[in-house]
């Protein structure tokens, strides 16, 4: 995991440098693959604006866009494909990371997206059938 340097950098930052760093990391770190057809960075961003066009408000969107942010700061990527084999909680260590820049209304919403799904593919199979493979 990359968390801890990358934590320290954002230690003192203020909102605008919050942004810029977060930008920049998704920049790096988010080309890697969320499915057979569309990476980390477009994944949030189309989470963001799906986001923006359904509820619009600000905390939503940023949730949205930062949901998966723990599969980034895992490096899940960096060895093998061991994050395909067992769950390592991403939506956890995306929580843990966030909540010193954010509150409940970003974080709340992060820490239960792994759930939520869970629960909507067990009582709606349209829900789940719509999902992609790697989701």
């Amino acid at each position: 995991m990359i968390v801890a340097d990358f934590k320290a950098r954002l230690a003192d930052a203020t909102p605008q440098q919050f942004a810029i760093e977060m930008a920049a990391f998704f920049n790096e770190h988010g080309q890697t693959f969320y499915d057979e057809s569309v990476r980390q960075i477009e994944h949030a961003t189309q989470c963001a604006a799906l986001a923006a066009s359904e509820d619009g408000r600000e905390d939503v969107i940023v949730a949205a866009l930062l949901h998966d942010v723990g599969h980034l700061l895992e490096d899940e990527h960096a060895e093998d494909d061991a994050f395909l084999r067992e769950d390592l909680f991403h939506e956890d260590v995306a929580a843990d990371f966030l909540e010193p820049f954010f509150g409940p209304t970003v974080i709340d919403p992060i820490l239960h997206h792994v759930a939520a799904k869970r629960y909507l593919c067990a009582v709606d199979r349209a829900y789940h059938d719509g999902l992609s493979p790697a989701s």
